[in-house]
């Protein structure tokens, strides 16, 4: 049974008590914007008097439609403009959001003479001088913190820009939970304090139209202005929860058609995931031209079949040149690579190329090999061959050939100088071989086995195994040269069946004359009826004419480009979307359908209903669980329709109350030692000033002393304003995400390494192709081999935080646990405490010994072994992943070349020994479950089999294992 109640809302009262000079600013933009002189709402000139006149901090809290952006950029233009202050910069959540705010600060900034600059991520150094010279500055904070993650040489000349900044504006502030947050208070710490270094103090303006606490907490001083919204009244229906998905995608598809029939214009369909939103828009998708789309639009988005272009344009007399530029263009329009020439074609390659690629990869895999030997050296290995052994495995296949070849032609003892001096032999004999062998400018090839390669690698000196690897990889990454692409045989109908999409014409015609009559012909063609446009993103809503438009973050960026603003103008339209629309582009519907989320960003998605004169809003939920629709049911089956309207107020308190919210928000990591040891960092890496910047800001508590400790020991260490757990991306540069979601359909086959700091790997395939795969694996965490890769551990004890580096450190401390070698150690507890000096001077001689190494590697580390926490594992390095089918059958996850993909440099915990009721009953005591920043792996331990190594805790933000692991070690002392 639905539940239905009515939201009312207050209008905001008008006001002009404001300066007339700022008032006149508003007033030339809002003329600029629609033609009409408007005058503020009562908290915009609340909000221009305490910003532009009184100087103070604001802290705006009001609902979408409410005018937050143009609140606080109008006094901020003005100040800029008396000359009363420099510089501003406003920060965005999302790049969507700061693209479309963007308008608005090039209207201000061309009323007021001002200029506009952009931070983005791979600036040169001009670039960057150039925007932080600009008197308004644009950037999310992702963008920053890219200086601060890729860009070291960049670090102080940001930073110290950022400290010149007068005024900072955080928009959509409460999208900056957890350590997020905590990451964006410690830049606004650094920037206030390099400041006040300077004799000036930044002021930070905060905008939300849904506030928490932990946000108010960032703001040290100023006033809070309580908005209002303009949008309307809205009547909502809760409706009961769905028995199954295919009930869930039924009910929300038949809201939809309920609301068309009704006579709704605009219908917002949101789902909480992107693949459910994409099969539905394919399930109801008709055909593309029979929709209602302006035949702008359909030039604008559309696409049409190369063969049924090449007639019109044959109809058009247009010529043969541009025939012949885009014909050229389609036959090559991915890279060719020599595995895509058909059996028996023959082309031709530079030497050069080959050998160049050849050498790199050498190089590289030789590299593995020697920092191995060097780890292994420094821990005073004495058996250098075997130690080198034992860590190559889980590496690259391609370095332990190289090693089994060079380790055939040495004895032991061997030392490093020697170890290293045959791999660089080895690498330079290769390359000096290949230059001869290869001595002409190009080698001539045949496919598939291309033996003239694998012939002249053997020749060279590799093995013969060696020499089909290096093939392969060639095979794959060698680019074909102009002449032979375009010598790739493609029958006329399969490129007769290519898509073309006009929007290419910017780029792909060269003549502006030219392409300006090519558009204007094809635009009138559209408009006739004589070309037949497909609109790959907008088709028609089932039968009916009504353009349905998908747009979710799983698209790329290309690819939703202009969307939302097409929902905005057509007269009618469905949009389906994703949490994509809770920040983004403004724009409005009358109808919002939806599915149960989280309290915040519920409330961002209901704001977008109700914001067109005249016509009242209307929003339709899916309940997700039996108990939020019970209690709603309990409070309103009894209710009268008077009483069952309620205030915008208290239905945003209703929805998201931190104390009796009915769609409870997430719950977020507030804090972490090592995150602020990060930071630490950052400032370390400024010199003198940031000596005294870690001074101020830390003291000397247990960050700062972690962090002298992580640099001491040379470790690398991963931060970022959000996610430091990297994804898999698709091909068309979608954004695929979450890597254990996406490897479970994708096989090794179709992996590539990435090069990219925010992609563990590339994926052979589109989105499209992999929402409709089934998932055939279970991707889990290899926790042996991720032991084995440790670089360091580190622990918790007598109130500080300890740290033990090695290659595979964490794994000889587990080692520790063997029955006898555990039985040793307690033995020696009392004589370890005593005197421990002694005890280690009568185990050395046995560091042979299999059972006395690991005592011996994990010295540093025994006050952990004998405590509560012993067996909370919490280390750092490369994170191994396997696969396992349906049939039990577990195999590691590879690239295509057979290289393990790994998820570099990451800090991982391990509750060694601990079975899935252990774990569950552990986390669940100290409140983990659930917990954003988070990746709880317990699916791991049904592949470990009878030998448990334990359950593994992976981080999407670096820093939250750590706070887990004190949660733990508060836990159990």
């Amino acid at each position: 049974m639905p539940i239905s109640m009515v939201v009312t809302n207050k209008q905001p009262e008008i006001s002009e008590d404001v300066p007339r000079s700022i008032l006149n600013l508003f007033q030339d933009y809002t003329f600029s914007r629609d033609g009409q002189r408007h005058s503020p709402f009562k908290h915009q000139a609340e909000t221009f008097r305490l910003v532009g006149l009184e100087n103070k901090e604001a802290f705006l809290v009001a609902g979408t439609a409410s005018g937050k952006t143009l609140a606080i950029a109008v006094p901020l233009f003005w100040k800029l403009k008396q000359g009363l202050i420099r510089k501003v910069l406003l920060m965005y959540p999302t790049v969507a959001l700061l693209e479309d705010q963007r308008k608005v600060m090039d209207t201000l900034a061309e009323i007021t003479g001002l200029e506009v600059g952009q931070l983005q991520g791979g600036m040169s150094r001009t670039k960057l001088i150039e925007a932080l010279n600009k008197p308004v500055i644009l950037a999310t904070p992702d963008e920053v913190y890219w200086f601060f993650r890729k860009n070291v040489k960049y670090n102080s000349l940001l930073i110290y820009g950022l400290a010149m900044v007068d005024e900072f504006v955080l928009d959509e502030g409460h999208l900056f939970n957890g350590l997020m947050l905590r990451n964006l208070a410690h830049l606004k710490s650094r920037i206030q304090l390099l400041g006040e270094k300077i004799g000036k103090r930044s002021r930070w303006h905060i905008l939300t139209a849904t506030p928490t606490e932990e946000l108010r907490g960032l703001t040290t001083s100023g006033s809070e202005v309580q908005g209002q919204s303009k949008c309307g009244d809205v009547e909502v229906t809760f409706l009961e929860p769905a028995s199954s998905y295919i009930d869930r995608q039924e009910k929300l598809v038949s809201a939809v058609e309920s609301s068309l029939e009704e006579g709704a214009k605009k219908v917002l369909l949101v789902f909480n995931s992107a693949d459910l939103a994409h099969r539905v828009f394919e399930g109801i998708r008709g055909r593309s031209n029979d929709a209602e789309i302006p035949a702008e639009m359909k030039l604008r988005f559309g696409r049409v079949r190369w063969g049924q272009f090449k007639a019109w344009l044959a109809s058009e007399k247009l010529g043969a040149q541009i025939e012949e530029e885009i014909e050229k263009w389609l036959k090559r329009e991915e890279p060719f690579r020599l595995k895509d020439l058909a059996d028996g074609d023959r082309t031709e390659v530079p030497t050069e190329e080959l050998i160049s690629k050849i050498a790199r990869l050498l190089e590289s895999q030789a590299w593995v090999i020697k920092s191995l030997a060097y780890s292994a050296d420094r821990e005073k290995d004495t058996d250098l061959l075997n130690s080198i052994d034992a860590r190559l495995i889980g590496k690259s296949r391609l370095a332990r050939l190289i090693w089994a070849y060079i380790r055939a032609g040495m004895k032991n003892p061997t030392d490093l100088e020697r170890i290293t001096g045959e791999l660089d032999r080895f690498v330079t004999e290769v390359q000096s071989n290949l230059e001869q062998i290869w001595s002409e400018d190009s080698l001539e090839m045949a496919a598939p086995e291309f033996k003239e390669i694998s012939s002249g690698l053997t020749e060279a000196g590799l093995p013969l195994e060696l020499a089909a690897k290096f093939t392969d990889y060639l095979r794959y990454s060698v680019e074909l040269p102009e002449g032979a692409a375009e010598g790739l045989r493609m029958s006329p109908s399969e490129l007769s069946r290519r898509y073309l999409a006009f929007s290419w014409f910017g780029w792909l015609i060269k003549n502006e004359a030219q392409r300006e009559d090519l558009t204007g012909r094809i635009l009138k063609a559209l408009e006739d009826g004589l070309l037949d446009a497909d609109t790959r993103n907008i088709s028609s809503w089932k039968e009916t004419k009504i353009p349905a438009i998908i747009y979710t973050g799983k698209m790329s960026k290309n690819e939703r480009r202009g969307l939302l603003d097409a929902f905005g103008k057509l007269p009618r339209a469905i949009l389906i979307s994703t949490p994509a629309v809770e920040v983004g582009v403004d724009f409005a519907a009358d109808t919002l359908i939806t599915e149960q989320c989280e309290g915040n960003g519920f409330l961002q998605r209901f704001g977008r209903v109700g914001r067109r004169v005249g016509v009242r809003g209307r929003v339709i939920v899916l309940i997700k669980d039996g108990e939020t629709y019970i209690d709603l049911y309990s409070r309103y089956k009894d209710l009268s329709e008077e009483d069952r309207k309620i205030s915008r107020e208290d239905f945003s308190s209703l929805i998201s109350s931190p104390e009796a919210g009915i769609f409870p928000s997430k719950n977020y990591i507030e804090g972490s030692d090592f995150l602020d040891a990060t930071h630490w960092l950052v400032n370390a890496q400024i010199g003198e000033i940031g000596e005294w910047l870690n001074q101020s800001m830390f003291s000397d508590g247990a960050a700062a002393e972690l962090a002298q400790k992580i640099r001491k020991s040379g470790l690398p260490f991963a931060y970022g304003l959000r996610a430091t757990m990297p994804g898999v991306s698709l091909q068309g540069g979608a954004g695929g995400g979450d890597l254990f979601y996406i490897l479970r359909k994708v096989y090794n086959d179709h992996l590539v390494a990435s090069d990219s700091p925010f992609d563990m790997a590339q994926a052979d395939m589109w989105h499209m192709e992999l929402l409709w795969k089934k998932s055939q694996w279970r991707i889990v965490v290899d926790a042996a081999a991720t032991l084995e890769a440790s670089q360091a551990q580190f622990w918790w004890q007598d109130g500080r935080w300890h740290l033990q580096t090695g290659y595979g450190v964490a794994a000889d401390y587990v080692r520790l646990f063997h029955p006898e070698i555990e039985r040793n150690l307690l033995g020696l507890e009392p004589s370890l405490k005593k005197d421990p000096d002694n005890v280690l001077a009568k185990l050395s001689p046995h560091a042979s010994n299999p059972k006395v190494r690991p005592i011996l590697r994990s010295w540093e580390a025994l006050p952990a072994f004998f405590s509560p926490h012993a067996r909370f594992v919490l280390g750092m390095g490369d994170v191994y992943l396997q696969r396992q089918d349906e049939e039990g059958i577990v195999e590691p996850v590879e690239d295509r070349m057979g290289n393990p993909l790994v998820v570099q440099d990451q800090i991982w915990l391990i509750l060694f020994g601990h079975d899935r009721v252990q774990t569950e009953r552990l986390l669940s005591a100290i409140s983990v479950f659930g917990l954003e920043e988070l990746i709880c792996d317990l699916q791991t331990l049904e592949v470990q089999g009878s030998r448990i190594t334990g359950p593994v805790i992976l981080e999407k933000s670096a820093g939250a294992c750590f706070d887990v692991y004190r949660r733990l070690v508060e836990h159990v002392g």
